[in-house]
């Protein structure tokens, strides 16, 4: 893992909008044609994004620590992410590879 601050700026604005619980600001972050794969489901486009970032942001209450990222190539990061909250289990450790283009997300995959 490598030092936060050089994470793509567009990766920090949506990690920053989601942990604000600033929906517009996280859906500003993605294409149009972008893809979400979380928990087994899938989400593609805006539209669905927005509803999974409003669902997965008041099904419980949680707080993020970014732990570290790393560079996979030169379109993908992967930011590990531990969160503390309500739901079962109470702490998870997930991995989020983020596919970059141009300053906007291409597909994120969160994944323990």
């Amino acid at each position: 893992m490598t030092d936060l601050q050089t994470l793509p700026a567009v990766v920090t604005s949506y990690l920053d909008a989601r942990d604000a619980k600033d929906v517009d600001g996280a859906v500003a972050a993605f294409t149009p044609a972008a893809r979400v794969a979380d928990d087994g489901g899938t989400h593609v486009g805006t539209d669905q994004i927005r509803a999974w970032i409003e669902e997965s942001s008041t099904t419980f209450e949680y707080t993020t620590t970014r732990l570290g990222h790393q560079v996979d190539d030169a379109g993908h990061v992967v930011v590990q992410v531990r969160i503390d909250g309500n739901f079962p289990g109470g702490t998870a450790t997930l991995h989020q590879r983020f596919g970059l283009d141009h300053d906007l997300i291409t597909e994120l995959v969160i994944a323990p």
